[in-house]
């Protein structure tokens, strides 16, 4: 089993720096929901993920990533833990030869950070650190590399082990992996989750064995092999399985075509069997399928069986989710595809009893529940499943919201982590497994203090919005005042010195401001409260309280007063 135990950002977007530890709840599951204001740091989260994700997998950091450099900043980084322990079948499993830098039989922790900066608008990585602990047994650099101002590596380390290490695979294999590694270098990838390191590995294992059957393996480097090389291709191996087929990062932008009538079905991974922890998935690993739903499509005969089972696997939740409906993929007739192979014409439909209506009619919320259907059943089926979701909440009707992640919080056996604006989960969720961006970049996430079982989260949670009360404030306030005359001012035109205080009275008076404003004149309510409404509290006002109209109003302030109202 793998799962995220923590991410660390520094210097990403607005954050100046935040950690999360994802722990798991008291029912055992590993559920967390992050929830703050807009513009606090939520999405950002998402974001490092899918950076991780991409390095993880061999692929660039890609444009996007230089937007993530906080402003006026010269560089990011982003560190993640993984824990790595032996699972069931459906896991990832775990190595038997992670060398004497773990405990034995233990779990064990993986840590990857990296930097990345953008001297020309390009993201480019400035840094890479693979480390490993465990239970007993200190966290150990098995490696990590450094760049200069032009972008080249300036080695790597720990210095002394991967001196005997490059000695030991021979000049050939050396040459190779720098060679290699420089094409990755420009291409803003890792050079430790690539096919370059692996290659190296293979080649140093090879004169590894060659050297201890003929007696001639020096003891730098049989220690460096077995207590760096081995534990490192194990962690890496891992690691990148991880990221390529049981981690799932769904930003708002695949929620975004689902606007323009592009569906993407997850497919359930349960549904290719498990991963041998010997090697890869002998099958091979279909996870999304993307279709027009506004129109008709060819796809090859083996993606259509592989949709029609995702179907018939998301239909059984479906039903249970919104009563009655279920989706089919129907087959309209054969057609050959442009590279010559037999294929067939589908349609997207939806039905609900005998009504059967195409899929593009349905509304943006089912399109997004049936979207993320085949992620949420590996989350409740796979121990090292995880699921990212940016917005859970969007377009889902909050009790079903509130259940879904009740069901998964309780019996699930993955990972979900998720941003929401919705406060229904802060009914569902036990406390410690949400997490709250604050006000103070230096210190962007904290969970809750003073929180327990009996404790209503959601009502803490405005309460710390409105009064505080925890260690970071969680909310820059506004003002109601504030918003009403700045809608109002936007309202004038640019040049425009006076405010017309006849309309903004009426205005007033139809939202029942008026007697707000009579209280606060004739004192029945305290100053501060006056302070908060719409205008302050002048004579003006006081003469309205009388009964007086507001054209009276304004001419008695007038008679009382020879200064211009103006709107503050």
């Amino acid at each position: 089993m793998i799962c995220i135990r923590s991410i660390e950002l520094t210097n990403v977007k607005n954050v100046g720096h935040g950690r999360i530890e994802f722990r798991d709840s008291p029912f055992g599951t590993r559920v967390t929901g992050i929830y703050g204001q807009n513009g606090s740091g939520k999405t950002t989260v998402v974001d490092a993920f899918e950076c991780v994700r991409a390095l993880m997998c061999g692929e660039p950091l890609g444009q996007r990533s230089a937007d993530l450099i906080g402003p006026a900043l010269a560089s990011a980084t982003i560190e993640v833990e993984l824990e790595v322990t032996r699972g069931s079948s459906t896991s990832l499993g775990l190595s038997d030869a992670v060398g004497a830098s773990v405990a034995q039989g233990q779990p064990f922790f993986v840590g990857y950070s990296f930097s990345f900066d953008a001297p020309d608008g390009q993201a480019r990585l400035v840094g890479e650190t693979v480390a490993v602990r465990s239970q007993g047994v200190p966290k150990r650099v098995l490696y990590g590399c450094g760049y200069d101002q032009q972008g080249r590596g300036r080695g790597m380390l720990p210095a002394s082990r991967w001196r005997a290490l490059r000695a030991l695979a021979g000049q050939d294999a050396e040459l190779e992996l720098m060679m290699a590694q420089r094409s990755v270098e420009r291409r803003a990838a890792s050079k430790v989750f690539c096919d370059a390191m692996t290659a190296f590995a293979l080649a140093a294992r090879e004169r590894y064995e060659a050297r201890q059957a003929a007696g001639k393996l020096s003891r730098s480097a049989g220690e460096a092999y077995a207590n760096t090389l081995v534990p490192l291709m194990d962690c890496v191996t891992l690691a990148a399985t991880f990221a390529k087929d049981k981690l799932v990062v769904c930003n708002t932008q695949r929620n975004a075509v689902l606007a323009f009538n592009v569906f993407t079905f997850s497919a359930p991974d349960s549904m290719q069997g498990p991963w041998a922890p010997g090697g890869p998935s002998s099958s091979p690993l279909l996870r999304d399928v993307t279709l027009p739903v506004d129109k008709t499509t060819v796809v090859s005969a083996e993606v259509f069986q592989a949709v029609q089972a995702t179907v018939a696997t998301i239909n059984r939740v479906l039903c249970q989710l919104v009563p009655g409906l279920s989706i089919e993929v129907r087959q309209l007739h054969d057609e050959t595809l442009d590279c010559g192979a037999a294929g067939k014409r589908i349609e997207v439909l939806s039905r609900r009893g005998e009504v059967v209506v195409p899929f593009r009619t349905e509304s943006e919320g089912i399109k997004k529940i049936v979207s993320m259907l085949g992620w949420l059943i590996d989350v409740y089926n796979d121990d090292s499943s995880c699921l990212v979701v940016d917005e859970i909440d969007s377009g889902v009707f909050e009790f079903l919201l509130g259940e879904l992640l009740e069901v998964v919080s309780q019996r699930g056996r993955g990972q979900l982590i998720f941003t929401a604006h919705n406060l229904r989960a802060l009914e569902c969720l036990p406390s410690g497994c949400l997490v709250f961006t604050t006000v103070n970049p230096q210190n962007r996430y904290i969970r809750f203090r003073g929180s327990g079982a009996s404790n209503n989260l959601r009502n803490q949670y405005l309460r710390a919005i409105n009064l505080g009360g925890q260690k970071e404030p969680v909310y820059q306030p506004t003002n109601n005042a504030d918003i009403d005359a700045a809608f109002f001012g936007a309202g004038c035109s640019a040049d425009e010195d006076q405010v017309d205080f006849d309309d903004l009275l009426s205005r007033l008076a139809e939202g029942e401001g008026l007697l707000d404003l009579a209280d606060a004149a004739t004192g029945a309510v305290p100053a501060a409260d006056a302070s908060a409404g719409a205008v302050p509290a002048t004579d003006a006002s006081a003469g309205a309280a009388a009964g007086l109209t507001a054209d009276a109003a304004c001419a008695d302030a007038a008679d009382g007063d020879d200064s211009e109202v103006r709107h503050e």
